[in-house]
């Protein structure tokens, strides 16, 4: 498999081998990078040249890859390097975010857009229908974002890896939307929670607990999303916490990235940003610094783990275009 990074498309990658291939997202199309065997990276393809890509995901048992563009809907590779549009039932065509699931031998790709709806695909991409029952989840005329068209969209989707009915969207800026129904019916989450959600992951062996990542701190829920507590007196370098991954095959062991504080003063010139990491469960955290500069100036806005094993390497990207590796769970950095 290779592996996808991008803000909006799987994080979480499990194989038998590292693979030596990192497709990346960016504002001009994907750019697909491959690693020799002194341990250094080249781009070897771009791909999708013009279109803003904000969501990458492979499909592990047939191979197949689908791009969410903010501009194009949805496109499709069966080999990674020849793409079609396939937009067939998307009336909506700036995706933000994708999520796949398998149940029953049954695989279901999810995809999350702006403004903020979510659509289903039970054949690989090649066609989609709108999950309807978000449209009348509480709230939706309050969905908004601060930045030009002000529209909300749905960031990012977690999906239970024990239970593909029970999905979590986080809406930015809306908040943190759950259903236990694969999309009928929708449980907004708002025990004293800002709206401002960013992401959302599931403990695979404790679904009851959720982490969330959002615009004013990190929170935990140990009983699905009923009630959370912060998190923010361990991780004080982050305010605006964005990328947040766990080890598959070790899932306390988990790495969380964000800005120092929210992007309206990153326009002093940095996001002042951070990482922080934990091996049990979020009940400590350390921030990472070996390899880091002591000011990390733009934001991290993708990331990403691939695990073989114990081991495994996680790769976050920035708004300035860098790609960082870790393979010590976060602890140096290069």
């Amino acid at each position: 498999m290779t592996v996808c990074l991008s803000p909006g498309g799987a994080t979480i990658h499990a194989a038998n081998q590292f693979s030596d291939q990192l497709m990346v997202a960016t504002v001009n199309g994907i750019v697909v990078i491959k690693e020799s065997s002194n341990g250094s990276w080249r781009q070897i393809a771009s791909h999708l040249q013009g279109h803003h890509v904000c969501a990458l995901l492979q499909d592990p048992d047939s191979g197949r890859f689908l791009a969410g563009t903010h501009d194009g809907g949805i496109a499709l590779s069966d080999d990674g390097e020849n793409w079609h549009f396939s937009n067939s039932g998307l009336d909506i065509e700036n995706v933000y975010s994708l999520a796949r699931s398998q149940q029953d031998g049954d695989t279901l790709l999810y995809a999350g857009t702006e403004p903020a709806a979510l659509f289903c695909s039970s054949d690989l991409g090649e066609s989609w229908t709108r999950v309807a029952g978000l449209d009348g989840a509480s709230n939706t005329d309050t969905w908004t974002f601060p930045a030009p068209p002000f529209i909300g969209h749905v960031k990012s989707i977690a999906i239970d890896p024990q239970n593909a009915e029970r999905i979590y969207l986080c809406v930015e800026q809306g908040g943190l939307y759950s259903t236990e129904d694969g999309g009928s019916t929708w449980t907004e989450h708002t025990a004293g929670m800002p709206n401002d959600a960013h992401r959302a992951i599931i403990h695979p062996q404790r679904p009851e607990r959720i982490y969330l990542a959002n615009g004013f701190f990190f929170n935990r829920s140990d009983d699905g999303g009923q009630t959370w507590f912060e998190m923010a007196d361990q991780i004080s370098r982050i305010g605006y916490a964005d990328q947040l991954v766990y080890h598959p095959n070790k899932p306390d062991s988990m790495v969380v990235a964000g800005g120092y504080a929210t992007p309206d003063a990153w326009a002093t010139g940095s996001a002042k940003s951070a990482i922080y990491r934990t091996s049990d469960g979020g009940e400590n955290w350390t921030q990472a610094s070996t390899g880091l500069s002591d000011e990390i100036m733009p934001s991290f806005e993708a990331g990403s783990i691939e695990a073989c094993g114990s081991a495994s390497r996680i790769f976050l990207g920035n708004t300035h275009g860098e790609v960082w590796l870790s393979c010590d769970e976060g602890e140096s950095w290069q």
